[in-house]
């Protein structure tokens, strides 16, 4: 390829890219949609739910779901994304949100490995080793 075609190539590649980046224009927070990732420690679980247009709306069903009692500990809640509710062997918790189903997993296993380090291991694909387990993974329907 020649110069002018590689000139013209690199010109047409930086067009594309920062249209996409200028052209997508500001997220519409009336578009956001939530979720909520509550957990039960006398019952022993999490409660899920996603596609609330408020982060209000999102933790109340969630407490709702738990059956609205004292014992329901809001753990996350998040816009246009996922949220995941691990935990382990040795009675730890955690839970975490990001735009994706993967980061999200990966954010709550680094959080639960704040309190056992061996966790972290889950994140190396040795959950097994670890006694990680990954409970729930709710997305809203925006989710990347």
């Amino acid at each position: 390829m020649s110069f002018m075609g590689k000139a013209g190539f690199a010109v047409a590649a930086l067009g594309l890219a920062a249209g996409s980046v200028f052209g997508a224009g500001p997220a519409d927070a009336a578009d956001d949609q939530w979720g909520a990732i509550v957990f039960s420690v006398p019952q022993w679980y999490g409660f899920t739910t996603a596609n609330h247009s408020s982060e209000e709306q999102a933790r109340d069903r969630a407490i709702e779901n738990c059956g609205g009692g004292q014992d329901c500990e809001v753990m996350v809640t998040w816009a246009n994304g996922c949220g995941a509710l691990v935990w382990n062997d040795q009675g730890w918790v955690a839970a975490a949100a990001a735009a994706n189903r993967s980061e999200a997993v990966r954010r709550a296993i680094d959080k639960l490995a704040e309190g056992v380090p061996v966790a972290q291991l889950a994140n190396f694909g040795s959950s097994d080793l670890s006694g990680t387990k990954v409970i729930d993974v709710v997305c809203t329907a925006n989710a990347r």
